[in-house]
């Protein structure tokens, strides 16, 4: 039996050959019907539908549904093993951090406030023998002695020339560096310990590291000193500051510092593309 033009034929039934099974239609499931009521029922919550669930009947009359459980943490649910939940590795006291540059002006002082603003007990110390500030001229810098407030550097450069501080950033830096200490502090004068010291050029790390060894150790307490060189301008010392920050939030969470610190300093190398020097000191 055929239909359509004479010349062209279309067999009714069956065709010859190879067949496609069409595949039995989906059941539905029981999530898409959760999915429904559980979209109804928002609709009826909202006020936009008047329908009454009879499965929700009574827990509507006894007043407004609890609000839905917020779900875990991935690191606080239990491990398919049966194990305890993961848990961070949170220290067990706050790492005391010091961060020294040459003179506790810029990248020592954007590596404080950033920190301080982290929720680190840091201070943030120089090394030199006075606090040196650019001048008008590359061989006239101006010159402080450490006990020099910032408060007193800002107005005496402010006198000198408002317009040349203001233009290369000095005076909006002693502005910044005076809302956090009121002076630069020099490291060999600090006696308080700490377990982490930060220094921001190779010059500054052996001065540091002399001076810790020539005390007498008494506690004999460990202090890991890190070195990463940043450039003394404003640019690279909010870029090392931050870099500083995020070494210092790992090495907190760390479960094993003394064992944990150089594989991650390896990782820090490769994600910065900078150099880091590491030692350990004893108090």
């Amino acid at each position: 039996m055929f239909w359509g033009n004479p010349g062209e034929r279309k067999w009714k039934g069956r065709r010859k050959g190879p067949t496609r099974r069409r595949a039995p239609p989906l059941p539905f499931c029981a999530a898409a019907i959760l999915f429904v009521r559980e979209k109804e029922e928002a609709a009826v919550v909202a006020g936009r539908s008047s329908r009454v669930f009879p499965h929700r009947r009574r827990e509507r009359r006894r007043g407004p549904w609890p609000a839905p459980t917020p779900p875990q943490p991935l690191l606080s649910l239990p491990l398919a093993g049966g194990g305890a939940p993961r848990q961070p590795a949170m220290p067990s006291s706050p790492l005391r951090v010091a961060v020294v540059c040459s003179s506790n002006q810029n990248r020592s002082m954007e590596a404080h406030n950033i920190l301080s603003k982290r929720g680190f007990s840091v201070r943030s110390f120089g090394t030199g023998t006075h606090v040196k500030l650019p001048g008008p001229a590359p061989d006239k810098p101006n010159v402080y002695d450490f006990k020099t407030t910032y408060d007193q550097m800002y107005s005496d450069l402010l006198r000198k020339d408002k317009e040349l501080y203001t233009q290369n950033g000095i005076l909006h830096m002693l502005d910044r560096n005076k809302r956090i200490k009121p002076r630069p502090e020099r490291f060999q004068n600090c006696k308080d310990v700490f377990d982490l010291i930060l220094t921001c050029e190779e010059r500054v790390y052996d001065q540091v590291v002399e001076d810790l060894n020539s005390r007498e150790q008494e506690t004999c307490q460990p202090v890991h000193v890190i070195n990463v060189d940043i450039q003394d301008n404003h640019e690279e010392a909010t870029l090392g500051a931050f870099l500083i920050c995020e070494l210092c939030q790992c090495i907190q969470h760390t479960e094993d510092m003394e064992n944990e610190i150089d594989e991650l300093l390896q990782e820090f190398e490769e994600k910065s593309g900078r150099t880091f020097l590491h030692t350990v000191c004893f108090y």
